[in-house]
Protein backbone atom coordinates (compact mmCIF):
# COMPACT_ATOMS: atom_id res chain seq x y z
CA UNK A 1 0.00 0.00 0.00
CA UNK A 2 2.61 2.59 0.79
CA UNK A 3 4.58 1.67 -2.41
CA UNK A 4 1.26 2.11 -4.83
CA UNK A 5 1.24 6.01 -2.19
CA UNK A 6 4.53 6.96 -3.21
CA UNK A 7 3.90 6.01 -7.20
CA UNK A 8 0.47 7.81 -6.75
CA UNK A 9 1.75 10.77 -5.15
CA UNK A 10 4.63 10.97 -7.87
CA UNK A 11 2.07 10.54 -10.76
CA UNK A 12 0.02 13.50 -8.77
CA UNK A 13 3.45 15.49 -9.31
CA UNK A 14 3.75 15.36 -12.83
CA UNK A 15 -0.34 16.01 -13.75
CA UNK A 16 -0.62 18.62 -11.10
CA UNK A 17 -3.56 21.57 -12.14
CA UNK A 18 -2.42 24.62 -13.56
CA UNK A 19 -5.32 26.17 -12.91
CA UNK A 20 -4.77 26.33 -9.11
CA UNK A 21 -1.42 28.53 -9.36
CA UNK A 22 -3.28 30.99 -9.07
CA UNK A 23 -5.39 29.65 -5.93
CA UNK A 24 -2.55 29.39 -4.13
CA UNK A 25 -0.21 31.38 -1.75
CA UNK A 26 1.87 29.22 0.04
CA UNK A 27 3.08 25.62 0.25
CA UNK A 28 1.79 22.88 1.77
CA UNK A 29 3.95 20.02 3.34
CA UNK A 30 1.87 16.75 3.91
CA UNK A 31 2.70 12.88 5.03
CA UNK A 32 2.32 10.03 3.71
CA UNK A 33 3.28 6.25 5.43
CA UNK A 34 6.08 6.33 3.51
CA UNK A 35 7.00 9.25 1.80
CA UNK A 36 7.75 12.98 3.51
CA UNK A 37 8.65 15.40 1.47
CA UNK A 38 7.93 19.33 0.41
CA UNK A 39 5.40 19.60 -2.09
CA UNK A 40 4.66 22.50 -4.29
CA UNK A 41 1.88 25.34 -4.07
CA UNK A 42 0.69 23.76 -6.99
CA UNK A 43 -0.18 19.74 -6.16
CA UNK A 44 -4.05 19.01 -5.33
CA UNK A 45 -6.09 15.71 -5.60
CA UNK A 46 -9.38 15.64 -6.10
CA UNK A 47 -11.52 13.21 -4.92
CA UNK A 48 -14.97 12.68 -6.37
CA UNK A 49 -17.35 10.55 -3.97
CA UNK A 50 -20.34 10.57 -6.10
CA UNK A 51 -19.56 11.28 -9.60
CA UNK A 52 -19.68 8.75 -13.00
CA UNK A 53 -16.53 7.03 -12.05
CA UNK A 54 -15.71 7.78 -7.76
CA UNK A 55 -12.32 7.66 -8.06
CA UNK A 56 -9.07 10.70 -6.99
CA UNK A 57 -8.18 12.47 -9.84
CA UNK A 58 -4.99 14.51 -10.42
CA UNK A 59 -6.22 17.90 -12.25
CA UNK A 60 -9.36 19.50 -12.06
CA UNK A 61 -10.73 19.01 -15.89
CA UNK A 62 -10.46 15.19 -15.15
CA UNK A 63 -12.26 15.72 -11.92
CA UNK A 64 -15.61 17.93 -13.63
CA UNK A 65 -15.54 15.56 -16.49
CA UNK A 66 -17.16 13.07 -13.54
CA UNK A 67 -19.39 15.06 -12.21
CA UNK A 68 -20.69 17.34 -14.65
CA UNK A 69 -23.92 16.48 -15.55
CA UNK A 70 -24.42 14.19 -12.50
CA UNK A 71 -27.23 14.09 -10.39
CA UNK A 72 -25.99 15.13 -6.56
CA UNK A 73 -22.33 14.68 -7.24
CA UNK A 74 -20.21 14.91 -4.19
CA UNK A 75 -16.17 16.08 -4.44
CA UNK A 76 -13.09 18.09 -2.84
CA UNK A 77 -10.12 19.23 -3.26
CA UNK A 78 -7.52 18.11 -0.94
CA UNK A 79 -3.62 19.22 -0.64
CA UNK A 80 -2.15 15.65 0.36
CA UNK A 81 -3.42 12.15 -0.76
CA UNK A 82 -4.34 10.78 2.85
CA UNK A 83 -6.85 13.44 3.11
CA UNK A 84 -8.38 12.59 -0.18
CA UNK A 85 -8.48 8.88 0.66
CA UNK A 86 -10.37 9.58 3.79
CA UNK A 87 -12.95 11.58 2.21
CA UNK A 88 -13.56 8.74 0.20
CA UNK A 89 -13.99 5.93 2.71
CA UNK A 90 -15.72 8.41 5.02
CA UNK A 91 -17.09 11.43 3.12
CA UNK A 92 -15.04 13.56 5.53
CA UNK A 93 -11.65 14.89 5.87
CA UNK A 94 -9.34 13.57 8.44
CA UNK A 95 -9.88 15.24 12.20
CA UNK A 96 -7.29 18.82 11.52
CA UNK A 97 -6.42 21.06 14.54
CA UNK A 98 -6.87 23.97 11.69
CA UNK A 99 -9.94 26.39 11.30
CA UNK A 100 -11.69 25.16 7.72
CA UNK A 101 -11.24 28.13 5.39
CA UNK A 102 -14.59 28.51 4.14
CA UNK A 103 -18.06 28.06 6.00
CA UNK A 104 -21.27 27.97 3.96
CA UNK A 105 -24.03 29.77 6.13
CA UNK A 106 -27.35 28.39 4.79
CA UNK A 107 -30.13 31.03 6.01
CA UNK A 108 -32.75 29.71 4.25
CA UNK A 109 -33.09 25.73 3.15
CA UNK A 110 -34.30 22.81 4.30
CA UNK A 111 -32.57 22.83 7.56
CA UNK A 112 -30.68 26.33 8.03
CA UNK A 113 -27.04 26.59 9.77
CA UNK A 114 -23.25 26.80 9.21
CA UNK A 115 -21.71 23.63 7.33
CA UNK A 116 -18.21 24.00 7.03
CA UNK A 117 -18.73 21.29 3.72
CA UNK A 118 -20.37 22.18 0.17
CA UNK A 119 -21.85 18.75 -0.16
CA UNK A 120 -23.83 19.00 2.87
CA UNK A 121 -24.55 22.75 2.65
CA UNK A 122 -25.94 21.92 -0.87
CA UNK A 123 -27.89 19.29 0.27
CA UNK A 124 -29.97 22.15 2.17
CA UNK A 125 -30.42 24.04 -0.76
CA UNK A 126 -31.41 21.48 -3.60
CA UNK A 127 -35.18 21.73 -4.18
CA UNK A 128 -35.76 24.31 -1.92
CA UNK A 129 -37.52 26.98 -3.22
CA UNK A 130 -36.23 30.62 -2.74
CA UNK A 131 -32.84 29.17 -0.77
CA UNK A 132 -30.68 31.69 0.52
CA UNK A 133 -27.41 30.85 1.34
CA UNK A 134 -23.68 32.40 1.13
CA UNK A 135 -19.96 31.40 1.52
CA UNK A 136 -17.71 33.18 4.53
CA UNK A 137 -14.16 32.80 5.86
CA UNK A 138 -14.91 33.42 9.31
CA UNK A 139 -17.77 31.79 11.55
CA UNK A 140 -18.57 34.36 13.42
CA UNK A 141 -19.72 36.03 9.88
CA UNK A 142 -21.64 32.75 8.68
CA UNK A 143 -23.47 32.52 12.04
CA UNK A 144 -24.17 36.18 11.52
CA UNK A 145 -25.88 35.50 7.59
CA UNK A 146 -28.09 33.24 9.38
CA UNK A 147 -29.03 35.36 12.38
CA UNK A 148 -30.04 38.12 9.96
CA UNK A 149 -32.77 36.14 8.31
CA UNK A 150 -33.86 35.29 12.24
CA UNK A 151 -34.17 39.06 12.74
CA UNK A 152 -36.36 39.36 9.56
CA UNK A 153 -38.82 37.22 10.47
CA UNK A 154 -38.74 34.80 7.84
CA UNK A 155 -40.94 32.11 9.20
CA UNK A 156 -39.24 29.12 7.97
CA UNK A 157 -36.28 30.15 9.44
CA UNK A 158 -37.47 31.79 12.54
CA UNK A 159 -39.38 28.57 13.69
CA UNK A 160 -36.56 26.46 12.89
CA UNK A 161 -34.13 28.56 15.17
CA UNK A 162 -35.97 28.37 18.00
CA UNK A 163 -35.40 24.45 17.86
CA UNK A 164 -31.51 24.85 17.79
CA UNK A 165 -28.34 26.68 18.84
CA UNK A 166 -27.20 29.27 16.18
CA UNK A 167 -23.59 27.07 16.29
CA UNK A 168 -24.99 24.46 14.40
CA UNK A 169 -27.72 22.83 12.16
CA UNK A 170 -31.21 22.43 12.89
CA UNK A 171 -32.69 19.50 13.58
CA UNK A 172 -36.27 20.12 11.74
CA UNK A 173 -37.39 20.99 8.92
CA UNK A 174 -39.87 23.64 9.25
CA UNK A 175 -42.98 24.27 7.12
CA UNK A 176 -42.17 25.98 3.47
CA UNK A 177 -43.15 29.72 2.81
CA UNK A 178 -43.38 31.94 -0.26
CA UNK A 179 -40.25 34.20 0.23
CA UNK A 180 -38.34 36.53 -2.28
CA UNK A 181 -34.98 34.13 -3.37
CA UNK A 182 -31.88 35.67 -3.13
CA UNK A 183 -29.10 36.38 -5.53
CA UNK A 184 -26.89 33.66 -3.97
CA UNK A 185 -23.21 32.31 -3.66
CA UNK A 186 -22.54 29.15 -5.61
CA UNK A 187 -19.72 28.61 -3.78
CA UNK A 188 -16.65 26.32 -5.61
CA UNK A 189 -19.62 24.99 -8.10
CA UNK A 190 -19.01 26.21 -11.88
CA UNK A 191 -22.17 28.79 -12.98
CA UNK A 192 -24.41 26.60 -14.45
CA UNK A 193 -22.89 23.35 -13.73
CA UNK A 194 -25.32 23.17 -10.07
CA UNK A 195 -27.92 20.92 -9.88
CA UNK A 196 -31.49 22.97 -10.68
CA UNK A 197 -33.81 24.40 -7.89
CA UNK A 198 -37.23 23.67 -7.48
CA UNK A 199 -37.82 27.28 -9.15
CA UNK A 200 -36.22 26.60 -12.61
CA UNK A 201 -37.89 27.65 -15.26
CA UNK A 202 -37.40 26.22 -18.55
CA UNK A 203 -34.66 24.10 -17.14
CA UNK A 204 -32.62 27.35 -16.46
CA UNK A 205 -31.32 28.84 -13.00
CA UNK A 206 -32.98 31.93 -12.91
CA UNK A 207 -30.23 33.54 -10.58
CA UNK A 208 -28.16 33.35 -13.95
CA UNK A 209 -28.11 35.33 -16.87
CA UNK A 210 -26.11 35.60 -19.73
CA UNK A 211 -24.22 38.88 -20.06
CA UNK A 212 -24.24 40.62 -23.56
CA UNK A 213 -21.32 41.76 -23.39
CA UNK A 214 -19.30 39.04 -22.57
CA UNK A 215 -21.61 36.29 -23.48
CA UNK A 216 -20.69 34.61 -20.60
CA UNK A 217 -22.63 33.06 -17.70
CA UNK A 218 -22.80 35.67 -14.48
CA UNK A 219 -25.00 36.53 -10.94
CA UNK A 220 -27.82 38.43 -11.79
CA UNK A 221 -27.81 41.59 -9.76
CA UNK A 222 -30.24 42.48 -7.35
CA UNK A 223 -31.98 44.63 -9.27
CA UNK A 224 -32.09 42.08 -11.91
CA UNK A 225 -33.15 39.48 -10.13
CA UNK A 226 -36.15 41.26 -8.54
CA UNK A 227 -37.27 42.51 -12.00
CA UNK A 228 -40.44 41.75 -13.09
CA UNK A 229 -41.38 40.04 -16.53
CA UNK A 230 -43.59 42.73 -19.24
CA UNK A 231 -47.32 41.63 -19.15
CA UNK A 232 -49.63 41.33 -21.69
CA UNK A 233 -52.01 44.56 -21.27
CA UNK A 234 -53.85 43.34 -24.48
CA UNK A 235 -55.06 40.20 -23.80
CA UNK A 236 -56.66 38.25 -20.77
CA UNK A 237 -54.81 35.04 -21.30
CA UNK A 238 -57.14 33.07 -18.25
CA UNK A 239 -60.00 33.68 -20.84
CA UNK A 240 -60.49 30.92 -23.65
CA UNK A 241 -59.62 32.53 -27.03
CA UNK A 242 -63.21 32.41 -29.93
CA UNK A 243 -62.45 32.65 -33.39
CA UNK A 244 -65.00 32.20 -36.56
CA UNK A 245 -63.97 30.62 -39.44
CA UNK A 246 -65.32 29.84 -42.66
CA UNK A 247 -65.18 29.33 -46.04
CA UNK A 248 -66.61 30.33 -49.64
CA UNK A 249 -66.04 29.07 -53.19
CA UNK A 250 -67.66 30.79 -56.12
CA UNK A 251 -68.52 27.49 -58.93
CA UNK A 252 -68.19 24.95 -56.10
CA UNK A 253 -67.97 21.89 -57.56
CA UNK A 254 -67.75 23.15 -61.51
CA UNK A 255 -64.87 24.38 -63.80
CA UNK A 256 -63.15 27.20 -62.58
CA UNK A 257 -64.26 27.61 -58.95
CA UNK A 258 -62.10 30.24 -56.71
CA UNK A 259 -62.01 29.71 -53.17
CA UNK A 260 -61.79 32.01 -50.24
CA UNK A 261 -60.78 31.81 -46.36
CA UNK A 262 -62.36 33.72 -43.52
CA UNK A 263 -61.30 34.17 -39.67
CA UNK A 264 -62.75 36.56 -37.57
CA UNK A 265 -61.32 37.26 -34.22
CA UNK A 266 -63.29 40.22 -33.47
CA UNK A 267 -63.97 43.55 -34.86
CA UNK A 268 -60.96 45.41 -35.94
CA UNK A 269 -58.95 42.73 -34.47
CA UNK A 270 -55.36 42.80 -36.46
CA UNK A 271 -55.37 39.00 -37.04
CA UNK A 272 -58.52 38.98 -38.61
CA UNK A 273 -58.22 37.01 -42.20
CA UNK A 274 -59.34 37.63 -45.64
CA UNK A 275 -56.99 35.36 -48.14
CA UNK A 276 -57.70 33.04 -51.32
CA UNK A 277 -57.15 29.66 -51.09
CA UNK A 278 -53.83 28.56 -51.66
CA UNK A 279 -53.18 25.29 -54.27
CA UNK A 280 -54.55 23.69 -57.00
CA UNK A 281 -57.80 22.62 -55.74
CA UNK A 282 -60.40 25.47 -55.00
CA UNK A 283 -63.61 23.66 -53.48
CA UNK A 284 -65.04 24.74 -49.87
CA UNK A 285 -64.33 22.43 -48.12
CA UNK A 286 -60.56 23.16 -48.51
CA UNK A 287 -61.68 26.35 -47.80
CA UNK A 288 -63.20 25.72 -44.24
CA UNK A 289 -60.44 23.25 -43.56
CA UNK A 290 -58.20 26.23 -44.20
CA UNK A 291 -59.78 28.60 -42.54
CA UNK A 292 -59.56 26.57 -39.23
CA UNK A 293 -55.96 26.03 -39.28
CA UNK A 294 -54.86 29.71 -40.41
CA UNK A 295 -57.11 29.82 -37.09
CA UNK A 296 -54.90 28.17 -34.95
CA UNK A 297 -51.71 29.70 -36.74
CA UNK A 298 -52.17 32.95 -35.22
CA UNK A 299 -53.56 31.25 -31.65
CA UNK A 300 -51.05 31.53 -28.65
CA UNK A 301 -49.97 28.34 -27.36
CA UNK A 302 -50.76 28.94 -23.40
CA UNK A 303 -54.87 30.03 -24.53
CA UNK A 304 -57.94 27.55 -24.65
CA UNK A 305 -59.55 28.30 -27.88
CA UNK A 306 -63.05 27.86 -29.12
CA UNK A 307 -63.59 28.32 -32.69
CA UNK A 308 -66.91 28.40 -34.15
CA UNK A 309 -67.30 26.75 -37.56
CA UNK A 310 -70.77 25.82 -39.97
CA UNK A 311 -68.69 23.94 -41.71
CA UNK A 312 -69.91 20.33 -39.38
CA UNK A 313 -67.64 18.18 -41.89
CA UNK A 314 -64.20 20.31 -40.97
CA UNK A 315 -64.81 19.93 -37.22
CA UNK A 316 -66.04 16.31 -37.58
CA UNK A 317 -62.57 15.60 -39.52
CA UNK A 318 -60.83 16.83 -36.88
CA UNK A 319 -62.93 15.90 -33.56
CA UNK A 320 -64.87 12.55 -35.03
CA UNK A 321 -63.30 10.71 -37.93
CA UNK A 322 -59.58 11.11 -37.85
CA UNK A 323 -59.01 7.78 -35.33
CA UNK A 324 -60.39 5.69 -38.12
CA UNK A 325 -58.30 6.88 -40.98
CA UNK A 326 -55.63 7.32 -38.61
CA UNK A 327 -55.94 3.69 -37.69
CA UNK A 328 -56.73 2.36 -41.63
CA UNK A 329 -53.64 4.30 -42.66
CA UNK A 330 -55.56 7.14 -43.93
CA UNK A 331 -57.88 5.57 -46.19
CA UNK A 332 -61.80 5.76 -46.33
CA UNK A 333 -64.38 2.48 -46.09
CA UNK A 334 -64.02 2.41 -49.61
CA UNK A 335 -59.92 1.44 -49.20
CA UNK A 336 -59.25 5.00 -51.10
CA UNK A 337 -56.88 7.94 -49.20
CA UNK A 338 -59.85 9.94 -47.64
CA UNK A 339 -60.02 13.45 -49.06
CA UNK A 340 -58.34 16.67 -47.87
CA UNK A 341 -56.00 14.44 -45.59
CA UNK A 342 -53.16 17.03 -45.71
CA UNK A 343 -54.87 19.94 -43.93
CA UNK A 344 -57.03 17.30 -41.81
CA UNK A 345 -53.65 16.17 -40.48
CA UNK A 346 -51.86 19.63 -40.07
CA UNK A 347 -54.53 20.79 -38.11
CA UNK A 348 -54.65 17.57 -35.97
CA UNK A 349 -50.58 18.59 -35.74
CA UNK A 350 -51.52 21.87 -34.50
CA UNK A 351 -54.10 20.49 -31.93
CA UNK A 352 -51.59 18.15 -30.17
CA UNK A 353 -49.04 21.15 -30.17
CA UNK A 354 -51.67 22.59 -28.02
CA UNK A 355 -52.27 19.75 -25.89
CA UNK A 356 -48.39 19.40 -25.08
CA UNK A 357 -48.67 23.11 -23.93
CA UNK A 358 -51.81 21.96 -21.66
CA UNK A 359 -54.11 24.02 -23.48
CA UNK A 360 -57.49 22.97 -25.42
CA UNK A 361 -58.93 23.25 -28.71
CA UNK A 362 -62.61 22.86 -29.00
CA UNK A 363 -64.83 23.55 -31.94
CA UNK A 364 -68.78 24.45 -32.22
CA UNK A 365 -71.14 24.22 -34.86
CA UNK A 366 -73.08 27.19 -35.92
CA UNK A 367 -75.47 27.60 -38.50
CA UNK A 368 -74.55 29.18 -41.54
CA UNK A 369 -76.04 32.46 -42.82
CA UNK A 370 -78.25 32.72 -39.56
CA UNK A 371 -78.27 35.01 -36.14
CA UNK A 372 -74.69 34.34 -35.36
CA UNK A 373 -73.12 37.77 -35.45
CA UNK A 374 -69.34 35.95 -35.52
CA UNK A 375 -69.86 33.49 -38.24
CA UNK A 376 -71.53 36.16 -40.79
CA UNK A 377 -68.35 38.72 -40.21
CA UNK A 378 -65.98 35.25 -41.12
CA UNK A 379 -68.28 34.47 -43.84
CA UNK A 380 -67.92 38.32 -45.14
CA UNK A 381 -63.82 37.75 -45.00
CA UNK A 382 -64.18 34.41 -46.37
CA UNK A 383 -66.12 35.82 -49.51
CA UNK A 384 -63.55 38.73 -49.73
CA UNK A 385 -60.90 36.47 -49.69
CA UNK A 386 -62.94 34.18 -52.68
CA UNK A 387 -63.31 37.59 -55.02
CA UNK A 388 -59.37 38.50 -54.30
CA UNK A 389 -58.61 34.83 -56.11
CA UNK A 390 -61.66 35.88 -59.05
CA UNK A 391 -59.12 39.36 -59.47
CA UNK A 392 -55.93 37.27 -59.49
CA UNK A 393 -57.65 35.27 -62.46
CA UNK A 394 -58.97 37.72 -64.26
CA UNK A 395 -56.23 40.05 -64.42
CA UNK A 396 -53.88 37.38 -65.92
CA UNK A 397 -53.23 34.78 -62.63
CA UNK A 398 -53.90 31.17 -63.69
CA UNK A 399 -56.17 29.20 -61.02
CA UNK A 400 -56.52 25.43 -62.58
CA UNK A 401 -60.13 24.12 -63.84
CA UNK A 402 -60.35 21.38 -60.24
CA UNK A 403 -63.97 20.28 -59.68
CA UNK A 404 -65.14 19.43 -55.83
CA UNK A 405 -64.60 15.43 -55.97
CA UNK A 406 -67.55 13.24 -55.62
CA UNK A 407 -66.94 12.16 -52.19
CA UNK A 408 -66.82 15.94 -50.82
CA UNK A 409 -69.96 16.45 -53.00
CA UNK A 410 -71.22 13.57 -51.12
CA UNK A 411 -70.09 13.91 -47.66
CA UNK A 412 -72.04 17.86 -47.86
CA UNK A 413 -75.09 15.79 -48.87
CA UNK A 414 -75.17 14.06 -45.97
CA UNK A 415 -74.06 16.65 -43.83
CA UNK A 416 -76.89 18.91 -45.16
CA UNK A 417 -79.22 16.33 -45.04
CA UNK A 418 -78.32 15.56 -41.30
CA UNK A 419 -78.80 18.73 -39.92
CA UNK A 420 -81.13 20.49 -42.41
CA UNK A 421 -83.71 17.94 -43.19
Amino acid sequence: MAAAKTQLTAQALKAADPADDAKSDKSVKTTTSSLKRKRGNDLKFYAVKAGKVPEIYHSWADCIDQVKGFPGAIYKSFTSLTEAEAFMKTGNSPPSNATPKKFYAVQSGHIPGVYTEWPEAQKQITGWKGPRHRKFTTRAEAEAFVAAGINDGTPSIASAARETDSSGPVAKKSKTTKSKAAVVDLGEIPLGWAPLLADAEDGFDRRLIMDPETGELRMKTEQEFDAKKPVSKVEDFAKVLEIWTDGACRGNGKNGAVAGVGVYFGDQDPRNMAEPLSGTRQTNQRAELTAIKRALNCSPLNRHVLIHSDSNYSIKCVTDWFPKWEKNNWKNSANKDVENKDLIQEILALIRDREISGVKTNFHWVKGHGTDYGNNEADKLAVAGAEEARRIRDSGGVIPDVTETKQEVDISMTISTEFFA
